[in-house]
């Protein structure tokens, strides 16, 4: 290989280089949202809201990029034994202050509850840990939530200022059972847990306060 050669090489290996560099430089620099979801709360509605339900979702928002943005809105739809004719969509209705709620016996409360639900800002390289409460879009025009048995899919459908259109960012499932139906009929909080996701980890992060609650707590928070 002649000197020619190696020059034309060595010149083609500089400009890879600095194109890879220039990629990877401009994904640190851009606003890259991501969140973290699977986890399901029905909060003690009490016994005169019948069966109709909102749901509590634990999420947590991180920005994998250098540069700051805003998450716009974020959406929930919820589709039974996969039956698509049967899907709703969820909108975020308020944001819920873990550590009062807990408090409140894990009911939903002016003291804990901030609505509506707002976009916010996240900087780069940092991570934010909401509870996020949805309810049926468009009420009161459409009917309220009421679950029953069944495999339940949820999709979490996110909207941030990088993107014109929303992204699908997490999807999962949870079976209910007769069993949860009843609890929440008796005004016991239900959890639905997705052992999938780091628990010891990401739940550490997403609230200071114990927000799964022990067996013998289970029991309380129906009384």
């Amino acid at each position: 290989m002649n000197v020619t050669t190696w020059l034309a090489l060595a010149v083609s290996l500089l400009a890879l280089a600095a194109s890879v560099y220039a990629i990877v430089r401009m994904r640190m620099l851009e606003f890259r949202p991501e969140v973290l979801a699977g986890d399901v709360i029905l909060p003690r509605a009490g016994k005169a809201a019948g069966s109709a339900a909102r749901l509590l979702l634990p999420l947590q928002f991180s920005n994998g990029g250098c540069a700051g943005g805003i998450v716009e809105w974020v959406a929930v739809r919820l589709t039974p034994d996969g039956d698509n004719a049967r899907s709703v969509l969820l909108s975020p209705v308020g944001e819920v202050d873990m550590q009062r709620f807990i408090h409140a016996k894990r009911r939903l409360t002016e003291d804990n509850t901030l609505e509506p639900f707002t976009a916010f800002a996240l900087e780069g390289k940092r991570a934010l840990a909401k509870f996020v409460l949805f309810d049926i879009a468009e009420r009161p025009r459409a009917a309220p939530l009421r679950l029953q048995p069944g495999r339940y899919g949820f999709e979490l459908f996110v909207k941030s200022s990088n993107s014109r259109q929303p992204k699908l960012e997490r999807t999962f499932e949870h079976v209910i059972e007769q069993k949860h139906v009843d609890d929440y009929r008796d005004d016991a909080a239900v959890y639905l847990i997705n052992y999938q996701i780091t628990l010891p980890t990401v739940r550490r992060a997403l609230a200071d306060a114990e927000w799964v609650p022990r067996s013998r707590e289970v029991e309380a928070s129906a009384h």
